[in-house]
């Protein structure tokens, strides 16, 4: 009956979402488009994935919307105007569900992006490592579809994320 108990507990361990924890100075968020390139920084993020079971697993994350830098300072200010970071400081992902596919995993979900929240999917992998793992993820976003119509402004943003973690 012990050895049933201990079974039964180490598997119910293994099957529950690990807690990620972001290592920040080594994450990237870039993004390429068009007209240029950029990345942003403050990340938050609660991270809790167990590729045995997606079901428990979800992905939330901010990006502080004011540290935006595309490399040229007239551009960044321009790009916080139509991200009107004094009233939107954040951008927000929150899964909903995520998805084993044929290249990874794919999280859907909710972006909110201003006073906008549309569901995208983020195909991802997670390559785990000795301490910890690496999530890596693209997708893409239509500023317009998000009430960032500020002239110069790019027609398609292509996101990379590349966020090492720790458990």
């Amino acid at each position: 009956m012990i050895a049933l108990v201990i079974g039964t507990s180490a598997f119910t361990l293994v099957n529950h979402a690990t807690t990620w924890s972001v290592k920040e100075d080594a994450y990237s968020v870039k993004f390429t488009s068009s007209k240029f390139d950029g990345s942003f920084k403050g990340l938050k993020s609660e991270l809790y994935f167990n590729e045995n079971n997606l079901a428990d697993s979800k992905l939330t994350a901010t990006i502080d919307a004011n540290t935006i830098n595309t490399g040229n300072g007239m551009r960044n200010g321009h790009a916080r105007k139509g991200l009107d970071v004094k009233t939107y400081p954040t951008v927000k992902f929150e899964s909903n569900s995520i998805i084993k596919t044929s290249k990874g995993y794919e999280a859907i979900g909710n972006l909110t992006i201003k006073d906008v929240t549309k569901s995208i999917r983020i195909a991802f992998t997670f390559n785990q490592t000795a301490d910890g793992g690496v999530f890596a993820g693209t997708f893409s976003v239509k500023p317009a579809e998000y009430n960032v119509t500020r002239s110069g402004t790019p027609e398609v943003l292509d996101f990379q994320l590349n966020v090492p973690v720790t458990k």
